[in-house]
């Protein structure tokens, strides 16, 4: 696959404006123009200043963007705190723990009201900061199309039956993709994500120690990255942590050669590989990595664009509701 041109740049934009259109979103790349245009400038330079000082919280960062549209769509309830009567996102099982970044997106959303009181929403926030923290650590950036509302309510229990799992096949991934308009390469593009970023080293264990429940390592595993695994994570360390692909810390497309050379982590990566598009795409992504990294910005503004279930207003704080009057 030949690296993106011009001329696709442009076909590109068409592309994600008939998609923004499709969801029935008024999104737009000029929607603060009028009443907080430097919303985007500031919300970069508060990334790359956290980025600077810890690289890890790019994952999180683009992460928290993920786990928000997934959930009753792009509209920052995964940022909402529990309140007396409702158990938020943030509580959920798949959330609680691993989900950080909470404290810097408060810190952007501050200073975004300091700047322009009551503009820019938090679901923007999260559009913009994934887009930006990826591109810190080696992506390329891509058009962030703006305005979304927020949404008032947040449940811990959508999140599981919502987000997809570390033990999900190929035809499992699929389906909780296609659930919020998601087709199955948005899937495999998007599985880039885990490019960067660590997971616990319990969420290999199975693979790694007791195989379908037989006390072996998968066969399919390359036996000396097993043995490295067994090293850096023994059965004693289920919380250690582990780089989801041998450059860790960097947004490329080795995540997908990691997977061609049995080299993946989780079930739901190696999942990849067991259906014909997911092989092509990988091989592809090793071939041409430029274009992997242009076709990952489609496809996260293809996610962004999917629509709140309830859209509430733009709150002033992310983690809580404010009262209507």
């Amino acid at each position: 696959m030949a690296s993106t041109s011009p001329r696709s740049v442009i076909f590109l934009v068409v592309a994600v404006a008939i998609v923004v259109s499709d969801a029935q979103l008024q999104l737009s790349e000029t929607f603060y123009d009028a009443t907080c245009p430097q919303a985007a400038s500031i919300v970069q330079q508060k990334v790359n200043a956290f980025v600077d000082a810890d690289r890890g919280l790019a994952a999180a960062l683009m992460r928290l963007h993920f786990h928000d549209c997934f959930v009753r769509g792009c509209d920052g309830s995964v940022l909402l705190n529990s309140t007396e009567t409702m158990l938020s996102e943030k509580e959920a099982l798949l959330n609680k723990g691993s989900l950080r970044g909470f404290e810097q997106i408060d810190e952007i959303k501050m200073e975004l009201e300091c700047a322009c009181p009551g503009v820019v929403s938090c679901a923007d926030i999260l559009a913009l900061v994934a887009r930006d923290a990826t591109a810190k650590v080696g992506g390329t950036s891509w058009p962030v199309f703006l305005g979304r509302i927020d949404g008032g309510a947040s449940f811990a229990d959508e999140v599981n039956s919502s987000l997809p799992e570390r033990t999900d096949n190929f035809t499992q991934l699929v389906a909780r993709f296609a659930r919020v308009g998601l087709d199955a390469r948005d899937m495999v593009i998007l599985s880039g994500g885990h490019s960067i970023g660590q997971v616990h080293c319990g969420a290999f264990f199975e693979r790694l120690y007791n195989f379908q429940g037989l006390n072996i390592t998968d066969p399919a595993m390359d036996p000396e990255f097993a043995a490295m695994l067994k090293v850096q994570c023994p059965q004693t360390k289920p919380f250690g942590f582990m780089a989801l692909d041998a450059t860790n810390g960097t947004f490329d497309s080795a995540y997908y050669f990691d997977l061609l050379t049995n080299k993946g982590l989780l079930e739901s990566d190696v999942a990849l590989l067991s259906d014909p598009l997911g092989v092509e795409y990988a091989i592809r992504a090793v071939q041409d990595p430029m274009a992997f990294l242009n076709e990952f910005g489609w496809a996260m503004i293809k996610m962004g664009a999917i629509p709140g279930l309830e859209p509430y207003g733009w709150r002033r704080h992310c983690a809580f509701v404010e009262p209507k009057f």
